[in-house]
């Protein structure tokens, strides 16, 4: 069964498969695609990605598997969130863990998903966590440029309350849809 997040869309999957925990299933890419498949048998065609998940691998894992089967990618929503910055080997740059909700950090972090996922646009993006230091005129500014250039056809927040929520919605002219 599908809903509908928002009127001007994105529609997703009731059940969506988390995949926070994919390094550690220790699968081949090819084991990877059949469990992508079988999901999608199931009618699960919404899969909910971050950035960071296993230490920043698990969207290039995900991304491995679905390069073997590019046709794929017509039958699924993908789903993304950033703005969360790890201590992690793959991002030297980051020397404590923090929010980071600029322009640049987002839009670095949607071209690294789109790359490591395998695909040339993102059904909708997340904001993970709220930024206390989150200036609205700046993730207008990324979220309208990721939205015309058509890498994101939706954005939405995760985490945050209501208030927040309005609070950003205040600056923008397109709907959050979560």
């Amino acid at each position: 069964m599908r809903v509908r997040l928002h009127p001007s869309g994105p529609e997703v999957t009731r059940i969506i498969p988390g995949l926070m925990n994919l390094a550690a299933w220790d699968l081949t890419p090819a084991q990877r695609l059949d469990w992508i498949e079988a999901s999608l048998d199931l009618g699960l065609t919404t899969f909910d990605h971050a950035d960071i998940y296993g230490g920043y691998t698990c969207e290039a894992l995900f991304g491995e598997a679905l390069a073997l089967r590019p046709g794929l990618r017509q039958q699924m929503e993908l789903v993304t969130k950033c703005n969360i910055a790890l201590v992690k080997g793959a991002r030297p740059d980051h020397r404590i863990k923090h929010y980071n909700t600029s322009a640049s950090h987002i839009r670095s972090s949607v071209a690294r998903s789109l790359k490591n996922l395998n695909t040339d646009y993102l059904d909708l993006l997340l904001l993970h966590r709220p930024d206390p230091l989150l200036d609205p005129y700046e993730v207008a500014e990324a979220f309208y440029e990721m939205h015309r250039s058509g890498q994101v056809r939706a954005f939405g927040v995760s985490n945050f309350t209501p208030g927040q929520i309005d609070a950003l919605q205040a600056h923008l002219d397109m709907p959050l849809v979560t």
